[in-house]
């Protein structure tokens, strides 16, 4: 809403799919490798080469389509989009017009500070990516490794009202496709794309006319794009002028859309059935495995996150966001550690650890196991946090178990009130003035004393004693 106007938004997100090999053919669908190494006569387009459709990716597809809530289709078929662009080898793309997987869903949506909406869903269609053009100078170079990626289209209807609901639907919109696997979801790497068509009419008019915005790779972008395209079309209307529909990119230099072209109609395209891939009809088999693959979406498994093991919100938020660490969170407590301690671990210490590395928890050395055993050892005094956080660092260098690591290194928490006593005593005698002070009254110093009386002890005196035989030095004397 900009003043007496409302806006609406409705989005085109594609989705790279998590597929081995590409759509309609078997060359590997992998980022990274040397241009046009991953291509053959079907995904170059070649004459009288025929594609084969990836049965996965359309289980993937499916599953997508289940997890929105769609009218899956019990017959689906593809057709062919005709259009003329240097990357695209074909000359057409193999996409979804007519019954495609999915239609008429719905989302649950988690918008941030607007709180829980329901998002309708258009319609969930597969079809295959173009290649990339590179501009270098006054060429302009081609790479066909991508042309025949999986690609996903999930079309919303538009029913988001602002830039900042926009973004904050995307963002739950990638937790969802990461928890099921369905593809990275990464905006900022292109496995996940993002087209907004937005309208804007003075309030009680109904849908204005349509602007497509493109060139958005992260939320944040698509958010700036749309406040600012919402505030253009305002002054415009305000001013008496007229929305075109067209297609305008953001041009996040200069934080403005620009005019890229006028908009097409599906007429343009010139859909027809595709000749050479029959129709594709799921089994109850494959509806079994889409059944399956479902699992606990982003905003049900943040309500149980705080409902049954008392999280914040914002704890929640942390482990619902990553399927590895959320998996880890559960397994964990599951052998009986605390819940706050495991998330309050994973949210800091072990997310530097990670961050550090520049890894991620998916097949990191830290189990289960291993992190129950180190939360374990802290819990029983064995250890403390100071000494635990370099047990973590060596179970991610050396991949051992905390116990092990803890009685090499001869890390084990002191507990003999003889020998802490001689770490406070010899403390109080280099710092007579300090001591002193915190005698009459200042406390602030008194966690100095501290921090050297586990400085001397390298960390390994029981925290809780020596503030017991330091408050009682301090009062005797």
């Amino acid at each position: 809403m900009r003043g007496s106007y409302k806006t609406w938004i409705g989005l085109e997100i594609h989705l790279h799919l998590k597929t081995d090999s590409k759509m309609f053919c078997s060359c590997p669908a992998r980022y990274g490798d040397e241009a046009n190494r991953n291509v053959c006569p079907v995904c170059m387009g070649y004459p009288g080469a025929l594609p084969r459709l990836n049965e996965r990716a359309m289980e993937l597809g499916y599953l997508m389509a289940r997890a929105l809530n769609c009218r899956l289709s019990a017959k689906t078929f593809f057709a062919r989009k005709n259009y003329f662009y240097p990357d695209m080898p074909k000359n057409y793309q193999i996409s979804q017009f007519e019954d495609p997987v999915g239609t008429e869903g719905f989302i649950l949506a988690d918008l941030g500070e607007v709180g829980e909406r329901s998002i309708r869903i258009h319609d969930v269609h597969l079809e295959e990516d173009a290649g990339k053009m590179i501009h270098a100078g006054d060429v302009s170079l081609l790479d066909f490794n991508r042309a025949g990626y999986p690609l996903l289209e999930v079309v919303t209807e538009p029913d988001l009202y602002s830039g900042e609901e926009t973004e904050a639907f995307l963002r739950d919109f990638q937790r969802l496709v990461r928890r099921l696997g369905v593809s990275d979801g990464n905006m900022e790497e292109g496995s996940m794309k993002c087209d907004a068509n937005i309208s804007i009419n003075p309030e009680g008019k109904g849908l204005g006319t349509k602007v497509e915005l493109k060139n958005m790779n992260s939320p944040r972008f698509v958010r700036l794009a749309l406040n600012y395209e919402t505030a253009r079309q305002a002054a415009m209307l305000k001013d008496g002028g007229t929305i075109i529909q067209e297609t305008r990119l953001w041009n996040e230099n200069r934080d403005v859309t620009e005019t890229m072209r006028r908009k097409e109609t599906s007429d343009d395209y010139r859909y027809f059935p595709e000749p050479d891939i029959p129709p594709f009809v799921p089994d109850e088999a494959f509806f079994s495995r889409i059944e399956k693959g479902l699992v606990e979406l982003p905003l049900a498994l943040k309500k149980r996150l705080v409902a049954e093991y008392g999280l914040t919100p914002d704890l929640a938020d942390f482990i619902r966001d990553d399927e590895a660490v959320a998996r880890l969170f559960e397994e964990t407590v599951s052998l009986g550690s605390s819940p706050r301690d495991v998330a309050a671990w994973l949210s800091s210490d072990v997310r530097k650890v990670l961050n550090r590395e520049g890894r991620g928890l998916a097949g990191s050395p830290l189990t289960a196991a291993r992190f129950h055993e180190l939360l374990s050892l802290i819990a029983e005094g064995s250890i403390s946090g100071k000494i635990a956080k370099g047990v973590l660092d060596r179970v991610f260098q050396d991949g051992e178990d905390p116990a092990a690591i803890v009685k090499a290194e001869g890390w084990a928490q002191i507990t003999d009130t003889g020998q802490i006593a001689e770490f406070v005593d010899r403390v109080l005698e280099a710092n007579p003035q300090v001591a002193e002070a915190v005698r009459t009254g200042d406390m602030r110093q008194r966690g100095w004393l501290m921090g050297q009386i586990m400085r001397l002890s390298e960390g390994k005196a029981s925290p809780e004693m020596a503030q017991r035989i330091l408050d009682k030095k301090l009062l005797d004397e």
